[in-house]
């Protein structure tokens, strides 16, 4: 009896204690604790920030979200920002960090089996590396984006979004899920990911997923930069279906506040600039490998086996299985129309010059039962495009 009694006061010095770490952490920001580290809001509109946004909203403008009411109690009465978000969309697909030229683009976009007039936009930096044109229409990898432009370069390192939460809308049903935060690099004239600190068990990667918190609070190494971006790559009501290629998806952003906190401009060395471009190509080398990874296991899903092989490099070589050897056993086993499904994740890349190893853990479900453990993907660059040189289990 006194053991059922002290779990249940304990239970219940967790819950008290969770509810008031939740508050005081609301509290901490709201009453100013930031600043008096040195930390400011430099994305309030008060600050001379400026905002935009993917899609425009006349009953809740974009202004909205940089006025510093950061409550959604009263989200019926039109605080916030909210856009619905209704097209073709591919979750997950690899978000890029920005190409001035178009060739390179189109090659990128060949190279990952889309057709050969593909383009990206890259005349519009706001949506540069979320969205593309296939010849089966715009296809995006966002829902949706909002930017927050400093009237002048500013060293920033943390950002709170507050997407909406109350006892009507409360976050885990309406709120933001999925989300990344991006800043604009002028040096190599690009979006760069933010290098989060402080990430939580299992996030290997500076994006956030599957939140349920109101209250979102990014921590990152120093940047300096005139603006950010911040990604909605899910909602926690969004649906979606499969149609054709691509998934179709419908959900709505809900998000009352954005705020940004740094210190004034500093200035920065050539060593610097250098270190922040060469973070950006290391960046860029795993999405790109990434991608070229999921694309071969989508392939190998839908039993695409043109899709699957542009994946693979011309020099594939595992215990004597060269390319066309690997390219006759999909296409048998894809004939057999066996329902066998492939599931990648927690990603584990190292790149060395033009060469790559990525360990992925996997699941395989099949008709017969299932199967998990450690695949291996070997991968080089020499062809001037990331491609898979050998595949293997590893235990």
């Amino acid at each position: 009896m006194k053991i059922h009694i002290i779990a249940i006061i304990l239970l219940c010095s967790i819950i008290i204690f969770a509810c008031g770490s939740r508050n005081s952490v609301v509290k901490f920001v709201k009453e100013g604790g930031l600043e008096t580290k040195g930390l400011v809001n430099l994305a309030l509109a008060s600050n001379g920030a400026t905002v935009s946004v993917s899609q425009e909203n006349p009953d809740r403008p974009a202004t909205n979200l940089i006025d510093g009411i950061t409550s959604s109690e009263n989200w019926d009465q039109g605080g916030g920002w909210e856009a619905k978000y209704d097209g073709f969309y591919a979750r997950g697909e690899y978000i890029g960090y920005g190409v001035e030229d178009p060739e390179v683009v189109m090659e990128q976009m060949r190279n990952r089996n889309r057709d050969d007039d593909s383009e990206s936009d890259v005349s519009d930096p706001a949506w540069r590396g979320i969205r593309i044109q296939t010849r089966y229409g715009n296809i995006d990898t966002a829902m949706g984006w909002v930017i927050i432009e400093f009237p002048e370069e500013k060293t920033v390192n943390r950002a709170v979004i507050y997407t909406v939460d109350s006892q009507k809308y409360p976050a885990d049903k309406y709120g933001i899920s999925d989300l990344a935060l991006q800043y604009w690099n002028s040096f190599a004239n690009s979006w760069a990911s933010v290098d989060r600190i402080g990430k939580g068990k299992g996030q290997s990667g500076n994006a956030i997923q599957d939140n349920k918190s109101g209250v979102i609070t990014i921590r990152f190494q120093p940047v300096q930069t005139s603006r950010m971006r911040l990604l909605i790559r899910w909602t926690n009501d969004s649906k979606s279906v499969r149609r054709g290629y691509y998934q179709y998806t419908m959900g709505t952003i809900r998000i009352a506040e954005i705020e940004i906190y740094g210190y004034e401009k500093v200035d920065t060395t050539e060593i610097e600039k250098q270190k922040v471009i060469t973070s950006i190509q290391d960046a860029n080398a795993t999405a790109e490998i990434q991608a070229i990874i999921e694309n071969y296991i989508d392939g190998y899903n839908s039993k695409n086996l043109q899709m699957a092989m542009s994946s693979i490099s011309p020099e594939y070589s595992k215990d004597g299985e060269g390319y066309e050897e690997l390219r006759n056993k999909l296409e048998s086993a894809f004939s057999q129309n066996q329902n066998i499904k492939v599931e990648i994740r927690n990603p584990k890349i190292s790149i060395n010059g033009d060469s790559a190893t990525a360990v992925y853990s996997f699941f395989v479900k099949g008709a017969t039962g299932s199967n998990s453990g450690n695949l291996t993907f070997e991968l080089s660059k020499k062809s001037g495009y990331w491609k898979i040189t050998r595949i293997y289990e590893k235990s």
